[in-house]
């Protein structure tokens, strides 16, 4: 009878585990574009994604940022702004966010960890999958390289970022490389890397709200473009509450929208 009790405990487990786990697209159409679109398991998709940025990207801001070089001091600045809402919040909440250590996620050479993470953080870790791009970091860096910490070369779609190592896991522009499976399954590993406290904050291209498309992809290099509420969905599948939002202000008119998006765990750790 203890064993029969025991494998049934353990099925339960598995079965909770399984749900934790499940992944629900958000409308039909968002199921027939993705299953269109990985009929040979992603490796088309990923794969024209990393040639792009092979053939198409220096290592220098203009750069990683696709020619738009420009937008970077007010990039940053309005950045600074939204965090300093955030650790605001936070403080108000009784949950203070720590400054120990930042996760840049995409970090190319290390724009955003240079211009911004490292004057918040003690130390800021780079995950980037383009090495040649990683590898330019430490020079990019420059005066802000003692905040230099681990450089990872990993796509999102694989990193394991470490278990309860992190305040911030900081990701811009990046995630509509993946498709709306791994951008979830992404999130819910870095619930797992965050420490108490820790938070995800997200930046990036969205739908202007008239457009009733859910995603628009460009063919150039298998990028996906989503809607506020296809965004909102994910970070719902993933476990994250919505602490946050708000748009990129003084942006072009020939731009597509930037919201960024502030996220704890549903479940936060206690202190």
């Amino acid at each position: 009878m203890a064993a029969a009790a025991q494998a049934e405990t353990q099925g339960g487990v598995a079965q909770a585990q399984a749900a934790t786990e499940a992944f629900t697209h958000f409308s039909a159409k968002t199921a027939a574009f993705w299953a269109k679109e990985l009929t040979d398991g992603g490796k088309e998709w990923y794969g024209k994604a990393e040639n792009w940025w092979v053939n198409n990207s220096p290592a220098t801001i203009d750069g990683v940022l696709g020619g738009y070089g420009k937008v970077d001091p007010e990039d940053v600045k309005q950045s600074a702004r939204f965090w300093e809402e955030v650790q605001k919040m936070r403080l108000a909440a009784g949950v203070p966010v720590g400054r120990g250590r930042c996760l840049d996620g995409g970090a190319g050479i290390g724009r955003v960890s240079r211009n911004l993470l490292s004057h918040i953080f003690d130390t800021v870790d780079l995950v980037e999958g383009n090495r040649r791009l990683l590898e330019a970091a430490p020079e990019f860096m420059d005066e802000r390289r003692s905040h230099l910490g681990e450089l990872i070369c990993e796509t999102l779609q694989d990193v394991v970022p470490a278990e309860g190592l992190y305040d911030c896991i900081w990701v811009q522009w990046v995630v509509i490389y993946l498709t709306d499976a791994d951008f979830v399954r992404f999130l819910r590993r870095c619930v797992r890397g965050l420490r108490p406290g820790g938070m995800i904050v997200i930046k990036e291209n969205v739908l202007e709200t008239s457009d009733l498309k859910d995603l628009v992809k460009d063919e150039d290099d298998s990028s996906v473009t989503r809607s506020q509420p296809l965004m909102k969905h994910i970070f719902q599948q993933a476990g994250l509450e919505l602490v946050l939002e708000r748009s990129q202000e003084n942006w072009g008119s020939d731009m597509l929208p930037v919201w960024m998006y502030a996220l704890k765990p549903l479940k936060e750790q206690s202190q």
